[in-house]
């Protein structure tokens, strides 16, 4: 191969380059630390590095997630421990009201010092951290408990993110808390008339509770050669959801066991089976307890007839398929076992006699209902989105018929007829000729089993704010809705109740009333699909909690010395100091509950911020085994480098500096 002097200089250039470059890539590895500074140096070790970075951005979030998610969830745990603490202060108290030797002075002292307690569990429950309430659900801002006890905020978890696409929720919301539901708690209802043995009382005029092993005849008094047979209607919705109307009779010889034996068979029991528990209290009140815990869907309405002058073996006028026809029968004793204070529109029907013919109660602007509406499959709440057919406690709604009376705000009376049919449901006034048609969101008619609440809400508000349609088309029955809004507002709250709200007016004009055109009817053929307002048994516990309502009706308890449950007292739903306890201990457990539930979300938390730290660590390393560079061994070639490029240019020197006598 032949040397010229232009190969020697162009291969030197090219060393000195190559060798220059080798010394600039040590040198920016061993300043910057890493083994490449830009993409294209090296894509396996560049693009490691990018996916090493992302999981460690992923980390850091987790990270900070989890944290902020810890500190909510840790306010709220100390929130709910402040509520423990005042539960256990309210129930020392009740359980001091509950003693026989206080005087009207004292009981009204403790339930002031109930009605702080209550109060100051508002304000824990109104709770806000930097601006934000810890018990509003996702409503962060909207203050989640007004004065009245009332929950505005919603159902909502609040999610920390604690991985990819992994969330964790960090909150307890107040849908839960304070009106939540626990499954392993059955439904108890009881009447609350006290009952006594009328036997003993007629000989020593002393008062016996009745119990299930006396005599009906103990049960209804009176002369024994002249009673009939009296005859005990029975309404309500079975466990399942079934509503019924029945009737029976039972002897004046047999035991009030007997009765309530029927009773149990009514409502499903068998031999080999048992729905239901029915048994009565030390107060003579007959008490039905759902066997299925969880289950919210138990009524119950009970009252007895007997003919006077029937004579034994006969029930005389007592037996009647429509029971408006009791009161023109001679001789004709209602049997009380449930008394109510709300009106009446059926004034045919004593008390005791009517279940569901019941007047909205009022209070200034609003009127309420006092019946829940619960979807059958799930024992939820009805909202204005289900249709009443979720609710009924027949098969099918087709050719029921639900009838509105009252007075609307303007103070006139109507008469509405709802008629529900699979062909389409409509709904008259006063028996007029014009049948409005119910219309859906695509203005057609709505067959009896698709229609909502909100369109039967829609019709009230109508009828009660005196706005109609000015004709049956879908067009106007829109315009009409939106019209009867703005005076009348119909909703159901937050446990399923019918809610009337006269926009117009404090003291609202508005008298209502809405019910089954079946609900007087015994004849054994059909019942009332459904009810709105009820003289139903009392509630003593179920699985469903309204915590500020019940706490408010123990303090009422407390105020009027209602150690138990009485139809004579001022108030003759209120269940009573006595199974206020059980109601107060069920609340207890039920915050204890949600209690364990954050604590278990803040450990859940803690563990995801200490994964993902150790995690971050572990992630830093395995980038750092990758790009970073090992800073004596980078030296080390930097000194070989640099020792190969100074022999290098030494080198070229000294062959560029020989002259031909060096050769020769």
């Amino acid at each position: 191969m032949r040397i010229t002097n232009s190969l020697f200089y162009l291969n030197t250039v090219a060393n000195y380059q190559n060798s220059m470059k080798n010394l600039y890539d040590v040198n920016n590895q061993i300043s910057s630390g890493t083994k490449i500074q830009d993409s294209y140096q090296d894509s396996g070790i560049y693009s490691e590095t990018m996916r090493l970075d992302s999981e460690l951005s992923t980390l850091q979030q987790v990270q900070d997630s989890s944290s902020k998610a810890q500190t909510f969830a840790n306010n709220t745990d100390a929130s709910m421990n402040q509520m423990t603490d005042a539960l256990t202060q309210f129930k020392t108290k009740l359980i001091k009201a509950a003693s026989s030797v206080n005087s009207t002075t004292s009981l009204n002292a403790i339930a002031n010092d109930l009605q702080s307690l209550r109060d100051s569990m508002v304000s824990i429950a109104n709770t806000s951290i930097n601006g934000q309430f810890l018990f509003s659900g996702s409503a962060l801002n909207v203050k989640p408990i007004s004065t009245d006890g009332t929950y505005n905020g919603n159902g909502n978890d609040l999610n920390a993110v604690i991985g990819s696409e992994v969330k964790l929720p960090y909150n307890i919301d107040g849908q839960s808390l304070f009106l939540g539901k626990d499954s392993d708690y059955s439904k108890i209802v009881s009447t609350n008339v006290k009952m006594y043995n009328q036997t003993t009382e007629a000989n020593s005029a002393e008062q016996v509770a009745l119990q299930s092993s006396d005599s009906i005849q103990d049960m209804v008094g009176g002369d024994a050669t002249t009673n009939g047979t009296p005859v005990f209607y029975l309404s309500g919705r079975k466990p399942d959801g079934e509503t019924f109307n029945t009737k029976f009779e039972v002897s004046t010889t047999s035991k009030v066991s007997d009765l309530l034996d029927k009773i149990g068979t009514a409502y499903g029991n068998t031999t080999d089976n048992e729905i239901v528990n029915v048994s009565m209290n030390d107060y003579g009140q007959i008490e039905v307890k759902d066997l299925q815990k969880g289950n919210t869907l138990l009524q119950m309405n009970l009252f007895g007839a007997i003919d006077r002058s029937a004579g034994a073996g006969n029930t005389g006028g007592a037996d009647q398929n429509d029971i408006d026809n009791l009161s023109s029968q001679p001789n004709v004793e209602i049997i009380s076992f449930l008394k109510s204070n709300f009106s009446s529109s059926d004034t045919a029907l004593s008390d005791a006699s009517n279940y569901s013919i019941r007047g909205f109660e009022k209070d200034g602007d609003q009127l309420s209902a006092n019946v829940s509406q619960f979807v059958k499959s799930t024992g939820d709440y009805a909202t204005a989105s289900t249709k009443l057919s979720d609710v009924a406690g027949s098969a099918s709604l087709d050719g029921k018929q639900f009838l509105l009376t009252g007075t609307n705000i303007n103070g006139t009376s109507f008469n509405v007829q709802v008629d529900l049919s699979s062909t389409g449901s409509t709904f008259s006034l006063d028996g007029g000729t014009t049948n409005y048609t119910l219309f859906d969101a695509n203005g057609n008619a709505t067959p009896a089993d698709e229609v909502t609440y909100q369109q039967l809400n829609d019709v009230v508000s109508m009828v009660t704010s005196n706005t109609l349609p000015t004709s049956n088309t879908a067009t106007d029955y829109n315009t009409a809705v939106a019209s009867a809004q703005q005076s009348v507002s119909v909703t159901l709250d937050n446990q399923g109740k019918m809610q009337i709200k006269d926009n117009n007016n404090s003291a609202s004009k508005i008298d209502f009333t809405m019910y089954d055109s079946d609900a007087n009817n015994f004849d054994g053929t059909t019942a009332p699909a459904m009810t709105f307002m009820a003289n139903d048994a009392i509630t003593v516990d179920e699985p469903n909690v309204s915590m500020f309502q019940q706490l408010d009706a123990m303090i009422a308890a407390v105020r009027e010395g209602n150690f138990t449950m009485d139809s004579t007292a001022s108030d003759p739903r209120n269940t009573g100091i006595q199974n206020a306890m059980l109601q107060l201990d069920h609340i207890s457990d039920h915050v204890d509950k949600m209690h364990t539930k954050i604590g278990t979300y803040s450990n859940a938390l803690q563990s995801a911020n200490e994964r993902a730290s150790f995690l971050s660590l572990n992630v830093t390393k395995v980038k750092s085994s990758i790009a970073d560079v090992d800073i004596a061994e980078a030296y080390m070639n930097f000194t070989q480098i640099s020792n190969n490029y100074q022999a290098m240019l030494s080198t070229v020197a000294k062959i560029n500096s020989m002259s031909l006598l060096n050769y020769m």
